[in-house]
C-alpha cells in the first residue's frame, strides 16, 4: 500500500526526474528527491517535503486513500525550510530564501503557516509580514523586523507557538523578546518578557512555560539563567561543565535534565534540581560525548541518547514513554543504524521514523505500533541502489605519543583482488568538530571511482571529551598534521594503502589541512586537494564569519592563540616554498565563513615561489556546494586531477 501510490502521484505532482546515468557515479551528488516526512497529530494527513522545480517544497497526503490533498510551493526564491505540524489542519515552516548571486539558501527568522488544503496561507512573522508578501494569495500583517527562532510549538494549544524574536540589528548583542503568537493571524498573543542575554536558547517545561536559558558570552563562556517569575536568575558557573546544555524539564517540574562534562572530561547525561541547585550525574559512556539527543515529538522529553564510539548506539531513557517503545523495537530492526522518530500521532499509534547507514542516505517507514509493523514509504534517493555501494568501517590505532585516535575506512573498489587501491586521506573540517559514520556522497563517489578514503578524529575533534578536543588547540598546523600523518601510516602498516599512493584532501579546515600537510611533509603525498581553506590563520582575526560571531574573537583566541610568530609557522602563505607536490585548489567566490580571499594569498604565494597548481574558483557558491551540478563538476575534476597523480 505504502510502497507505490505515494511515489506515483507525487511524481505526477511535482514532475520529478532522477538521473539514472552512473557513469562515474556523479548522481550521487543529485538533491534528495524526499527529503522529510511527518505524520497529523490525528494521522490522517501527512506532510512531505520534496523537490519542485529543483527546491523544496511540502505536498499534503490524505493517508487512507495516499490522496494529494494540498501543498506548500513557495513562489520566487522562498523554500520550505524545517516545518512542523501544529494542529491536525495546519503547518508552520520556516521560509529560506535564495539571493539572486547566490545559490545557497538561508534562514532569514520568517515563519509561514498554511493548512493540508492549500487555504490560509500566511506569513505569520517576518520582516516581509507588512506590505512586501512571500505570495499574492498571502493576507497582509503586521510586520516585525526581526528573525524568530521557535521555541515550543505548544501541542497542547492548536492556535498558538511560542517564539523568540531577535531585533534586526547591525550589533551582535541585541536580546530577544519572546512571544506568543497565533498560527492563523500571525498577531502577537502575549508578550513574555526578553531573553536574559544575547544569542539565548531556551527550554520550556511539560506545560510550555520558559524554565531555562543558555548563552555564550564574548568570552566564549557558557552561561546558564533559570526563570523564576518574571525575572532570570544567572546559574553561578562554578556549578556545571563548559559542555551544559540542556535538554528538558521533568514531569513535575524539579528537574532539567542536562548534557555537561561538570567535574569529568566526557559529556554525559545530568540532573539538576531546579529548587536547591544541586547536581546529580547519571550517565557517561566510558569513550565518547553523548552526539545525539533522541527527544519525543513535542521535544518536552528524552526517551534516548546516541553515542557514536564506532557505530551508533544508544542508551534507552524513560521506557514508559510512547516513543520509547517503538524506538526499542527499531534499535532491534536497524542494528547499527543511525534512527528518528520524525513525528507520531497523539494516540502513540502510528509513527513516521527516519533510518540511515554508510549505504543508505536516508529512508522512511510508517510504523505501525499496534500491528508491530513496518511500512516503507519514501527513500532520499529512490532509485540508487544501495547494494551497489561501499561499506565504511570504523577503524582505531594509537599515535607516537600513546594518543589512541578513531576513525573511518572506505575500501575502494579494484579491479583485481588483492589489488591495494590508491588512498585519499579525507581530512574533516572544523577543526573542532568530527566525522561519523554514515552516508557520505564524497566517500561513496570516490570509492566506486577506485579511491579507498581514510578519515581521521585527530586531536582536536569534538566528542572525544574535552582533554582530547583541547589537545588541539594552537595545534592546527602541528600536531593534528602530525596524527594524520600517522593514520596514513596506520593504513601502509595494516595493508590498506601503499607508500607513496596517497592524496590529501579536505574542504575549510581540511583545506587547510591538505596544504600544511604538503608543507610539512613534502616527500610524503603525491597530490593535495583543499576546498574552501583557511591559508592565513591571521587575517582569520580581520575578516569572516567567526570574527563577526559574539564570541568570534575570543573563540579564535582559544583555539589559535595570539602568538604572531606561532600563526605565521601555522599558516600555508608563509610556507609554499616547501611543497613539491601539485595541488588543485578551489573556493566559492561567495565563501563568508571563510573569505575567498584565503585562496587569493595563497595562489599569489604558489606564484611567487613558482610552484605547480590548479585553480578552480567557484562562482555562485559559498562556504561548500548548493547546487549540486557545481559539486559534480567540482568532482569529476578532482577525479580527473587524481587519475593524473595517483593511477
Amino acid at each position: 500500500m505504502f510502497k507505490k501510490s505515494p511515489l506515483f502521484l507525487l511524481l505526477m505532482l511535482f514532475s520529478i526526474c532522477f538521473s539514472a546515468n552512473a557513469n562515474n557515479w556523479s548522481h550521487l551528488f543529485d538533491r534528495p528527491e524526499y527529503l522529510g516526512v511527518k505524520i497529523s497529530p490525528d494521522g490522517n494527513h501527512l506532510a512531505v517535503k520534496i523537490l519542485k522545480d529543483d527546491k523544496p517544497a511540502l505536498a499534503f497526503i490524505e493517508r487512507a486513500t495516499m490522496k494529494v490533498t494540498g501543498s506548500a510551493i513557495l513562489p520566487g526564491n522562498n523554500e520550505v525550510g524545517y516545518y512542523e505540524w501544529v494542529n491536525n489542519e495546519r503547518v508552520v515552516i520556516q521560509i529560506n530564501q535564495r539571493e539572486p548571486w547566490s545559490k545557497e539558501s538561508y534562514f532569514y527568522g520568517e515563519l509561514y503557516a498554511i493548512n493540508k488544503d492549500s487555504s490560509k496561507a500566511k506569513l505569520i512573522y517576518g520582516y516581509r509580514a507588512g506590505s512586501k508578501q512571500v505570495g499574492s494569495n498571502i493576507k497582509k500583517n503586521q510586520q516585525i523586523i526581526g528573525w524568530a527562532q521557535v521555541i515550543d510549538f505548544l501541542p497542547e494549544d492548536d492556535k498558538h507557538i511560542l517564539i523568540s524574536s531577535t531585533p534586526q540589528s547591525r550589533h551582535s548583542d541585541v536580546i530577544a523578546s519572546i512571544f506568543k503568537i497565533d498560527v492563523y493571524t500571525g498577531k502577537i498573543k502575549q508578550k513574555l518578557g526578553k531573553g536574559p542575554a544575547p544569542k539565548a536558547r531556551f527550554i520550556t517545561d511539560v506545560d510550555g512555560n520558559l524554565k531555562v536559558a543558555t548563552a555564550i558570552d564574548k568570552n566564549y563562556n557558557r552561561q546558564a539563567y533559570l526563570k523564576k517569575g518574571d525575572e532570570w536568575h544567572q546559574i553561578p558557573e562554578a556549578n556545571f561543565g563548559q559542555y551544559f546544555t540542556p535538554l528538558t524539564v521533568n514531569q513535575s517540574g524539579e528537574h532539567l535534565y542536562v548534557i555537561d562534562n561538570f567535574e569529568q572530561d566526557i559529556a554525559g547525561l545530568f540532573k539538576l534540581n531546579l529548587t536547591d541547585g544541586s547536581y546529580k550525574h547519571i550517565l557517561t559512556d566510558k569513550k565518547v560525548d553523548i552526539s545525539a539527543v533522541n527527544k519525543t515529538v513535542d521535544k518536552r522529553n528524552v526517551y534516548a541518547l546516541r553515542v557514536d564510539d564506532e557505530f551508533p548506539a544508544y542508551y534507552m531513557l524513560n521506557k514508559s514513554l510512547p516513543e520509547a517503545k517503538v524506538f526499542k523495537k527499531l534499535v532491534a530492526s536497524f542494528p547499527g543504524h543511525v534512527i528518528d522518530i520524525t513525528s507520531q500521532t497523539e494516540d502513540g499509534k502510528l509513527s513516521i521514523v527516519r533510518t540511515s547507514s554508510d549505504i543508505e542516505a536516508g529512508t522512511f517507514y510508517l510504523f505501525d505500533n499496534e500491528k508491530n509493523s513496518l511500512s516503507l514509504m519514501f527513500k532520499y534517493y529512490p532509485n540508487l541502489d544501495s547494494n551497489k555501494l561501499v561499506y565504511t568501517d570504523p577503524i582505531k590505532f594509537t599515535t607516537s605519543d600513546n594518543l589512541e585516535i578513531s576513525g573511518l575506512f572506505t575500501q575502494g573498489k579494484v579491479a583485481k583482488k588483492g589489488e591495494i587501491a590508491p588512498l585519499i586521506v579525507y581530512v574533516h573540517g572544523g577543526p573542532h568538530a568530527r566525522d561519523y559514520w554514515g552516508f557520505d556522497a564524497t566517500n561513496q563517489y570516490l570509492a566506486l571511482n577506485g579511491y579507498s578514503v581514510l578519515q581521521i578524529n585527530f586531536r582536536g575533534s569534538s566528542g572525544y571529551g574535552s582533554t582530547f578536543e583541547e589537545a588541539g588547540y594552537r595545534n592546527w598546523g602541528s600536531a593534528i598534521q602530525q596524527d594524520i600523518l600517522e593514520a596514513y601510516n596506520w593504513a601502509i602498516n595494516t595493508g590498506k594503502a601503499e607508500k607513496g599512493k596517497a592524496c590529501v584532501m579536505g574542504a575549510s579546515f581540511g583545506g587547510y589541512s591538505a596544504v600544511q600537510s604538503a608543507i610539512n611533509y613534502p616527500d610524503t603525498y603525491k597530490c593535495a586537494v583543499a576546498y574552501a581553506g583557511v591559508y592565513d590563520l591571521e587575517f582569520m582575526y580581520d575578516e569572516g564569519n567567526i570574527k563577526r560571531l559574539y564570541s568570534g574573537k575570543s573563540y579564535l583566541e582559544k583555539t589559535l592563540g595570539t602568538d604572531e610568530t606561532v600563526l605565521k609557522a601555522m599558516s600555508p602563505v608563509h610556507g609554499v616554498d616547501k611543497i613539491n607536490i601539485p595541488l588543485l585548489i578551489a573556493h566559492g567566490e561567495l565563501d563568508k565563513q571563510v573569505p575567498f580571499e584565503h585562496s587569493e594569498r595563497l595562489i599569489d604565494a604558489l606564484d611567487e615561489s613558482n610552484k605547480e597548481y590548479i585553480w578552480y574558483p567557484i562562482e555562485g557558491e559559498g562556504h561548500g556546494f548548493f547546487d549540486p551540478e557545481d559539486k559534480k563538476e567540482y568532482m569529476n575534476n578532482v577525479l580527473k586531477f587524481l587519475n593524473e597523480h595517483l593511477m
